[in-house]
């Protein structure tokens, strides 16, 4: 928010200033700190259809050439994004995920690149090319008219099937990591109650009261829990440990399922 021009309020200026909007008779109020941006005094973006567009300017130039001038172009709004001076400081080869992208700062990096190609590049851009050597590339097939990728075409059969079952997969209580498990669970009459995890952070000792009703307390040290759920390997999806430490923990369980 501060690159935007908006500063953090501590929390006696926002106390301030909520007793002050309280005061006043108008219906809608922006308590906010607004900052000078680093973006002041930097030449403005140049769109594709300004001098001649981009794509001009790359025709005239050697293989080498537009490589290195389209290197340049990511690399510096890279920069922009992630607060350096300049695109030195961001390694073609390195992944935008090791440099400190995450999805906000993903989609504030294709919004730049589009208003500088002038093409329209998808949210997913840092995903799908997850280095600046890499979209420099795609960039460069954009450019010139072709794709950088070809879609594949899957060829599909008229079946008289209303429905397919082409996958599943599940996480339960019970230690169920697959259909085949929540099966045999099922069969087994398994109790899939059990204690609470301890590497959750939680005071599991703190937490409990045998008396019910108690205010903040648990009158049980049992449920049914997933004892695997903080197994979640980030980096095999290509997200930042920052971003998932944020990830609601169904939306991780959801990306191991739908892998699986």
């Amino acid at each position: 928010m501060e690159r935007a021009g908006v500063k953090a309020l501590s929390i006696p200026e926002g106390l301030a200033l909520l007793d002050t909007a309280l005061r006043t008779d108008h219906p809608v109020l922006v308590p906010a700190r607004f900052t000078r941006t680093r973006t002041a005094g930097r030449a403005p973006v140049r769109r594709a259809g300004q001098a001649g567009g981009l794509a001009q300017r790359l025709a005239a130039l050697d293989p080498a050439e537009r490589h290195s001038m389209l290197s340049g172009l990511v690399r510096g709004h890279a920069a922009t994004v992630l607060g350096f001076a300049d695109g030195s400081a961001i390694d073609h080869r390195r992944q935008f995920q090791e440099l400190g992208f995450d999805s906000l700062t993903a989609v504030e990096f294709r919004n730049q690149l589009n208003a500088a190609t002038g093409l329209r590049l998808p949210a997913t851009l840092i995903f799908d090319y997850p280095t600046a050597e890499a979209v420099a590339d795609y960039l460069a097939g954009e450019l010139a008219g072709g794709q950088a990728s070809q879609a594949v075409v899957a060829d599909v059969s008229v079946v008289d099937e209303p429905i397919a079952i082409v996958g599943m997969a599940c996480r339960f209580p019970g230690g169920v990591s697959s259909p085949e498990g929540l099966w045999d669970l099922v069969a087994q009459a398994r109790d899939a109650v059990s204690d609470f995890p301890s590497d959750r952070g939680w005071d599991v000792e703190g937490v409990y009261s045998p008396e019910p009703g108690a205010p903040g307390k648990s009158y049980t040290r049992h449920g049914a829990f997933l004892y695997d759920a903080a197994e979640f390997d980030p980096g095999f999806f290509g997200i930042s440990p920052r971003e998932a430490l944020a990830m609601d923990p169904q939306q991780r369980l959801l990306l191991e399922a739908s892998w699986e």
